[in-house]
């Protein structure tokens, strides 16, 4: 069951060649991100609640095609595996049906206080993600991918 985050590329977000800045792919993938924590269930109402949130531990990106001002983006986001702790995310990014760019994503659930650390997430949220599980195997998986994530 992939996540979908539909934007369109702002006016601020392009750079001295005509074209979105790189740095701006990653916000989109970050809101993407944020769309998809609300809809599992690490809401705003949930990090007030509980103190914890997830952080962005890594992630690795492919620039396939420039996009320009206004251009509508689509993120589909597939979340490959998940443990207690983490979820692996893969994301496509498209601009009228062609591939902009792919990213893939590490997060983990932190407890924020007293100082930032990982603990497992609640087990409704755990199954909400494993549900969303991509469950095709590795190999179908888009065929453009980073170096293997430590095995979940």
């Amino acid at each position: 069951m992939p996540f979908l985050y539909q934007t369109k590329v702002q006016p601020d977000w392009i750079d001295y060649n005509g074209h979105m800045q790189d740095a701006y792919y990653g916000l989109v993938f970050s809101h993407a991100v944020d769309a998809l924590q609300d809809a599992v269930g690490f809401d705003a109402a949930y990090r007030k609640r509980t103190g914890c949130t997830i952080y962005l531990i890594e992630d690795h990106k492919f620039y396939l095609r420039e996009v320009r001002e206004a251009e509508p983006l689509l993120v589909t986001t597939h979340v490959l595996a998940s443990d207690s702790k983490r979820f692996h995310l893969q994301m496509i990014m498209t601009s009228r049906g062609a591939e902009v760019c792919i990213g893939e994503f590490m997060e983990l659930h932190v407890q924020q206080q007293p100082q930032p650390h990982a603990v497992p997430m609640p087990d409704e949220i755990q199954k909400r993600l494993e549900a969303a599980r991509d469950d095709a195997s590795p190999a179908s998986w888009h065929r453009l991918r980073s170096r293997p994530f430590k095995q979940l």
